[in-house]
This record gives C-alpha cells, structure tokens and sequence, in this order.
C-alpha cells in the first residue's frame, strides 16, 4: 500500500467510538503484529434509530485528531454498505470485503451483526473454521467490559464487568445523557452532543 503497509487489521462498525472497541481495536494490533487498523464503518443506515455514517466518522475523526490512537497506524475510511444482519454468514462476506479492501486480518466479535440472541455465542467461530482459509485471518473478542475493581478492560469470564454496548450509546444520546468516560470518551460525547444541540441529526429517522 502507500503507506508501506503489509499486514492490517480491518474494523466493521455501524456505531461511534466506544471504549470496548477502542480497547479490541488496540488489542487487535497487538496481538497480530499489523502494521495499521482500518477502521471501516458502514455509510448506509438500514432502520429507524441507526447512527447516520457522519456521526460515526465524526466519533472516530475527533478521537484520531486528538490523539487517541496510535499516530500513522490508523486509517479511517466509509464502508457504503448495510447490515443485513445475518450473523455468522455476515462475518464471512464483511471478512472478504475487507481482504478485497488490503487487509490481512478482520476483528470478528461476539455477535457480529447477529439479531438478539438469535444466532449461537460460537456460531462466527464455527463458520470462518468451517469454510477454512479464505486470505485473510479472522481475529476473534468474546465480549469485553470494564472492571470497576482495576479500572481496565477485559474480556467476559464470568467474573463482575460493567457491560458496554452501541445500544447504550445510543440511549444516552437521544436521552441527552452523559455515560462515564470509561464507557465513552467523553471528548466523543461532546461531539455528538453539539451536533445534536446544533440541530443536526445523530439518528436514521
């Protein structure tokens, strides 16, 4: 690529910034020893009470600009698509979009694009192994949250997390509500809340 890269970690999003996919986000580079993240968030909203793709970007931008993210190892760029929610086979086919995108690697979550609890915990494990090798490397994250004893972040074992979602988010924002900065940054809050206060849209209506 231009930027010299040979190994990258691709990001499929369809909400703003959080500290549970900040926190994948890094431990994704970490843990495979990518050059960069492509952070790739979807541009097409599909129901009532999607984030619109600018207040996405925007989450993602302010951080980036103020240095939340490691500087030259994050791009940033629009993926014009839907979710289509359909779970394991979803991953699978937002996997391949991203290998015909560069990237090496794909950050697959506990329900990527899944409906509730529709699908099985495992089922996004179980497909990518079933259909083998497809030129780019799934990077698994059981569900992650904050330990208010450490004050970090970790991957669900049982033990007492505070959850964090996408959903959460979104109520607060409609709700005009602020969410402790371990959950959102609360640079990212700001943001959005002055979007909101200035009249401009958060939310597919």
């Amino acid at each position: 690529t231009q930027l010299g890269w040979s190994q990258v970690v691709g990001f499929h999003t369809r909400n703003p910034t959080h500290r549970g996919h900040e926190w994948i986000q890094l431990q994704a580079l970490e843990r495979t020893g990518a050059d960069g993240l492509y952070i790739n968030p979807i541009g097409r909203p599909e129901k009532p009470g999607d984030f619109l793709p600018e207040a996405i970007m925007l989450s993602y931008q302010t951080l980036l600009e103020f240095g939340y993210y490691p500087k030259g190892r994050v791009v940033l760029g629009s993926f014009f698509t839907y979710s289509r929610y359909a779970g394991p086979r979803e991953a699978v086919f937002t996997a391949l979009c991203r290998k015909n995108m560069g990237c090496s690697h794909f950050i697959v979550g506990r329900d990527h694009t899944g409906v509730g609890d529709f699908y099985p915990k495992d089922a996004s494990r179980w497909i990518f192994e079933t259909v083998g090798d497809m030129g780019i490397e799934p990077v698994f994250f059981e569900t992650v949250g904050h330990n208010p004893a450490t004050g970090e972040y970790e991957v669900d074992r049982g033990q007492h997390l505070d959850r964090i979602s996408g959903t959460r988010v979104r109520e607060s924002l409609r709700s005009g509500s602020y969410l402790p900065d371990w959950f959102m940054r609360d640079l990212a809050q700001e943001v959005l809340m002055g979007e909101l206060q200035s009249g401009r849209q958060l939310f597919y209506e």
